[in-house]
């Protein structure tokens, strides 16, 4: 999902990462308190193009919510929500960061996008659509999840299963290999050179994640992240990809003012 071209200006949120074909947000684990967190965390990636290699990176961390509003990983937007007896429903309208997997594929857009929420006992459960607003792929995504976090004294382990739809235009721009990224990794003399394809349907991956958090003190937070999607059959039909699966996963430490 990340790439070392865009370190300088990513976020990593502690809540967790939905799947590799998405960007960073985990709504339902949102401190509730107003506050302002940064840290760092190393994030190790696969990505599912041909002959990849398990990658890391060093990754800035930065957590903000005042009121309404908050920024966090590479979203901001604002917040609203309302208990009702034990059921908390809630919107978010935010825009956010979109980058691309594989090496030489680096491309930042932004997306704007609405998402719904009904958080209870048993765990919350989300539905959102987002869309290309820098006119550069001009498509959407729909996102389906649900996550339950369970308390054990300092630590909070967060299991998440996720849907992620996407257009035929968004599928394409995530995973489709253009004349001018194949001609970056040529220039660049890469061992391995991505064959151009194109993705021609929309995708539907299913992923899932696991959060783990410790609460060292009052200001210190150490979090860890395991995530990976399983990749629909329009993605896996492409001429550059050869993994059915792509992974990520993080460390991290985060300090709280």
């Amino acid at each position: 999902m990340f790439y070392v071209n865009r370190i300088a200006v990513a976020a990593l949120v502690v809540a967790g990462i939905s799947s590799m074909a998405t960007p960073v947000k985990a709504n339902e684990n949102k401190q509730d308190e107003n506050h302002i967190t940064i840290g760092v965390g190393v994030l190790m990636e696969k990505d599912p193009f041909i002959d990849s290699e398990t990658r890391d990176y060093p990754l800035p961390y930065i957590s903000i919510q005042q009121g309404a509003y908050y920024f966090e990983g590479t979203e901001t937007g604002v917040h609203f929500d309302t208990d009702e007896g034990g059921v908390t429903p809630g919107i978010d309208v935010y825009v956010a960061g979109r980058f691309l997997s594989g090496q030489d594929r680096g491309k930042i857009t932004a997306d704007a996008g609405a998402r719904l929420s009904l958080k209870t006992d048993y765990g919350t459960l989300s539905a959102e659509y987002r869309r290309d607003i820098t006119d550069t792929f001009n498509g959407g995504e729909t996102i389906a999840r649900y996550s339950i976090p369970i308390s054990m004294g300092k630590f909070t382990l967060t299991p998440a299963v996720q849907v992620n739809w996407m257009d035929r235009k968004t599928a394409n721009h995530m995973y489709g290999v253009t004349t001018k990224q194949q001609a970056k990794m040529i220039n660049k003399g890469r061992d391995v050179i991505l064959p151009l394809s194109q993705i021609n349907d929309d995708a539907l991956n299913l992923g899932g994640d696991v959060t783990l958090t410790a609460q060292l003190n009052d200001r210190l937070t150490l979090f860890g992240v395991l995530s990976g999607a399983y990749l629909d059959k329009s993605i896996r039909n492409s001429a550059a990809v050869d993994q059915k699966w792509e992974a990520s996963a993080i460390m991290g430490l985060g300090y709280t003012f």
